[in-house]
């Protein structure tokens, strides 16, 4: 607390820029905006950064916000990095060695970004980086079917997925991948689900963590739908796809440690004659696959038995949930 009559240290500095999105796991976490924009941009489902240009902020910037952010939470315990991709940024070992001078109490410096970087990226890079104090990478698969990443424009193959995961394993970074449920839509959920989980169960990551798709307007992938060239998963078929995925997460050897599932979005909630009965599976696995199991059955029968069944997709086609 500022003792009366003294100055507050933060009045003289500028208020740091905020990014407009973080992982819903880095609620508590200090925001620290490195790029703007996705450099990527064109992926049929998403809408996030919208006409944003892609750019690294300049350094001197970037150190500006982190002595605002020290001077306001001289004791933050994590640091997540911004926007889409803060590997693309040619200084970030020097980021992520001023963020940890500045707080001296952090747990973890994270960070989004895509698995093409990652595999763009020379194992001595990630080497700096990981010794510069960044601990863990978020970094979007969506699908590890070769077709279903291909009608998303993601960007991706399943071969160049894992290299960039290994990578980043071998780095020592932990990773958190995202699969995106619902994205082969009721045509290609099988599929969808089974090659997704064939890739996480190869790559074995620590967390894997799911979302389910919306169409938000203004997207291609909505665009589609309006034509009628694009049936979207319905809420049973997004449980049952879950569940699929799942099945296929049983590596044949004993893994060195477990894989965290989580369903850490809202974007997973499922209901029932007007009564939620699912809001995503949590768990360890191999030791929790039966809970989860029993978890998702649970759910499925509860939708097969009801009249009306919806889930966050359904509104995001009727407007009543926006982005933004």
């Amino acid at each position: 607390m500022t003792a009366p009559g003294a100055a507050d240290p933060s009045e003289s500095l500028e208020v740091p820029e905020l990014p407009p999105y973080r992982p819903p796991s880095e609620a508590d976490s200090i925001l620290l905006r490195v790029t703007r924009g996705c450099a990527w941009n064109r992926c049929r489902f998403c809408a996030m950064y919208g006409e944003t240009p892609f750019e690294c902020r300049p350094l001197a910037h970037v150190l500006r916000d982190v002595a605002g952010w020290a001077a306001l939470h001289p004791r933050a315990g994590s640091v997540f990095l911004a926007d889409s991709d803060a590997l693309e940024h040619p200084e970030l070992a020097e980021i992520v060695a001023a963020v940890r001078r500045a707080f001296p109490a952090l747990e973890r410096v994270t960070s989004y970004t895509r698995l093409t970087t990652l595999r763009r990226r020379t194992a001595p890079k990630l080497a700096l980086l990981r010794a510069a104090g960044l601990t863990r990478l978020h970094a979007g698969l969506e699908s590890g079917s070769a077709e279903v990443l291909r009608r998303a424009r993601k960007g991706l193959r399943p071969d160049i997925a894992i290299e960039g995961a290994e990578k980043a394993l071998d780095a020592g970074f932990e990773l958190s991948l995202y699969v995106l449920s619902g994205l082969g839509g009721e045509d290609a959920w099988e599929e969808h689900a089974r090659e997704s989980g064939r890739l996480v169960a190869a790559v074995w990551p620590h967390f894997l963590r799911l979302r389910s798709l919306l169409l938000f307007a203004g997207t291609d992938l909505r665009e589609e739908w309006e034509r009628g060239a694009f049936r979207p998963a319905s809420p049973g078929t997004r449980l049952r796809e879950v569940r699929a995925l799942l099945a296929e997460l049983a590596p044949a050897a004993p893994p060195a440690r477990d894989l965290v599932v989580t369903s850490d979005h809202f974007s997973n909630v499922v209901w029932a004659d007007r009564r939620q009965v699912y809001a995503g599976v949590e768990g360890r696995l191999p030791a929790e696959r039966a809970a989860m199991f029993a978890l998702l059955d649970g759910a499925i029968a509860s939708v097969a038995a009801s009249e009306v069944a919806a889930d966050p997709t359904a509104f995001s086609l009727t407007g009543r949930l926006r982005s933004g």
